[in-house]
């Protein structure tokens, strides 16, 4: 078994960016001139889901989910080249199964050619599970110089947002490129992999989904997370508050309702509490003392002048109370949306490209994986800038924990995330009269874990509700998943499993001298039922691909253990 690592950044980038069938037939050509138009035959194979996501029973969904299959091989019947694009499909064991209309072509000889576009509403995806466009087109052919697929597909719009706002891609027209090509001198998968934007962990919704929305967590912990997120100022009333004045804003106002709400709420306010409430609301930024929670008071108002009043317009202990929730109210009107709508995790420019490339000779076959990542901002707390994916893999993985304990510390959740910065595999190894090249990689894998029992609301403590009443939050996009998924309060409480641009390639190739004397068809297997529609040419498509298919994905399964091993 060999590694091969011979692919450049510049080999990357034509892997994202040229045709797919033109860069294959070249690549074909290429390989008959260097090896003297040597006469082999075999299969090349593709298989991705650029967006894969499972919520434990409740919902599995994958993105742009594709496999192709090109081969001259006579053990496989006759020369055939296969492609499938499944755009969006969700399995649930509320909702059932789910999924945009299939794209699909095949052919023997001329070229098959399918193009589809779908917008996820109008096909019956219901809106908190995702909501987009996407679109492919996908190609294949089988002429004098082999057998070839190819595929483009992406997202167009405004972009997809998927799983109750939990996480959303950003308009990729090219996320995804793929050519699958067997020609007589080398049998290859070419892969790539192209996202702009992702934003990963909504927070809001990460909250609502275990079973924690912002709007139950005691006040105090609510601009805790502020200053645990990196979050500098929030915008209150209209003008931009910075994140130290309000925690201490905050923290005081909480603290000066603990005597009044120990007081009789119709005892009018005395000398002793007045005292004691001033104390703690003085040193407050943009409070300034009793007067600010006196009717008619200002900064400059004192308890004498508050006992210096009439009797009957001394106010009473439960008005203060209230109008110490009204100071609260219009700070934690900034600070809901605010946390809300953030992104724990934001991501860049993903671009990956991919090998995998069978001769007659170990010597020249390939398996190659370049990656990188423009840049990832962890919550407002680092940025990590121009990562190569492709570099020391212990290195990747210390950086992948270290950014899963920040997110962790700054939610206070320890053992919430669990992420995963890349998983590659690449092998050339002989395989009986076989040379086989297998390339696959995971970009980036985020867990979150189950914590059913650690989380607990409604602790006594004054929450955002209490101040807010019904104006608060009601779950968002996640509130409506659960909603739909039967009334679950708490969608993540199994745990999620997110993984992005999940790709693997496969080439197998052998000289004609070397097959077996006997050549037999592929077993027979039966076609689809014909629930997913199906766009591209009349034929259908052939039981030889869903064997080839299901013998890729058992080698790039095999082969992945062997590597982890």
């Amino acid at each position: 078994m060999r590694m091969k690592r011979l692919l450049g950044t510049a080999t990357a980038a034509a892997v994202l960016l040229a045709g797919p069938l033109s860069m294959a037939a070249a690549s074909a050509q290429e390989a008959d001139a260097g090896a003297g138009a040597a006469s082999g035959v075999g299969t090349g194979s593709v298989r991705s889901t650029v967006l894969g996501v499972d919520v434990g029973s409740l919902l599995n969904l994958s993105v742009l989910d594709d496999q192709s299959i090109s081969t001259i091989d006579p053990v496989n019947g006759e020369p055939i080249s296969s492609a499938v694009l499944n755009l969006l499909s969700v399995n649930s064991s509320v909702l059932g199964d789910l999924a945009l209309p299939l794209a699909s072509t095949s052919t023997t000889g001329a070229e098959d050619r399918a193009e589809v576009s779908r917008n996820t509403a109008a096909n019956g995806i219901p809106l908190p599970v995702a909501s987009g466009l996407l679109s492919g087109t996908l190609s294949s052919v089988v002429d004098e110089d082999g057998a070839r697929s190819s595929l483009l597909a992406g997202i167009s719009g405004d972009g997809l947002d998927l799983v109750g706002g939990l996480l959303g891609l950003g308009n990729a027209p090219e996320a995804v490129t793929f050519t699958t090509n067997a020609a007589p001198a080398t049998a290859e998968g070419v892969r790539g992999l192209n996202i702009p934007a992702l934003d990963l962990l909504n927070l809001g919704n990460l909250l609502a989904g275990i079973g924690l929305p912002l709007e139950s967590l005691p006040v105090t912990d609510l601009v805790g997370l502020l200053e645990g997120l990196g979050i500098e100022g929030v915008l209150v009333g209209g003008e931009q508050m910075a994140t130290g004045d309000l925690v201490a804003t905050v923290n005081g106002l909480v603290g000066s309702l603990a005597p009044l709400d120990a007081a009789d709420d119709a005892a009018p306010l005395d000398g002793g509490l007045c005292q004691t409430v001033d104390g703690m609301l003085k040193p407050l930024p943009l409070v300034g003392g009793i007067g600010s929670i006196i009717p008619g008071g200002n900064a400059d108002t004192t308890c004498d002048d508050v006992l210096a009043l009439p009797t009957e317009s001394v106010p009473v202990v439960g008005d203060l109370f209230d109008n110490v929730l009204d100071l609260l109210e219009p700070i934690l009107g900034g600070v809901l949306p605010t946390l809300d709508g953030f992104e724990l995790l934001s991501v860049r420019d993903v671009q990956a490209g991919m090998v995998a490339k069978a001769t007659d000779s170990l010597e020249t076959s390939v398996a190659d994986v370049v990656a990188s990542i423009g840049s990832l901002k962890v919550a407002n707390l680092e940025v990590f800038e121009n990562l190569d994916l492709t570099q020391d893999l212990a290195l990747l993985n210390g950086l992948g924990d270290t950014i899963g304990s920040t997110l962790n510390s700054a939610l206070g959740l320890s053992g919430l995330l669990d992420i995963d910065l890349l998983k590659i595999t690449e092998e050339v190894a002989p395989d009986g009269d076989y040379t086989k090249a297998l390339s696959s990689l995971t970009a980036i894998g985020v867990t979150v874990n189950p914590l059913v029992g650690v989380l607990q609301t409604g602790s006594g403590e004054l929450t955002a509700t209490d101040v807010l009443g019904g104006t608060g939050l009601t779950g968002g996009g996640m509130g409506l998943l659960g909603g739909l998924l039967g009334g679950v309060t708490s969608v993540l409480s199994e745990g999620a499993g997110i993984n992005v641009g999940t790709m693997a390639s496969e080439g197998a190739f052998t000289a004609v001298a070397a097959l077996p004397p006997t050549v037999v068809d592929p077993p027979k297997v039966a076609t689809p039922d014909g629930k997913l529609p199906r766009t591209g040419a009349d034929t259908a498509l052939p039981a030889a691909m869903a064997v080839l298919l299901a013998g890729a994905a058992l080698g790039v399964r095999r082969l992945a253990r062997n590597e982890q091993r």
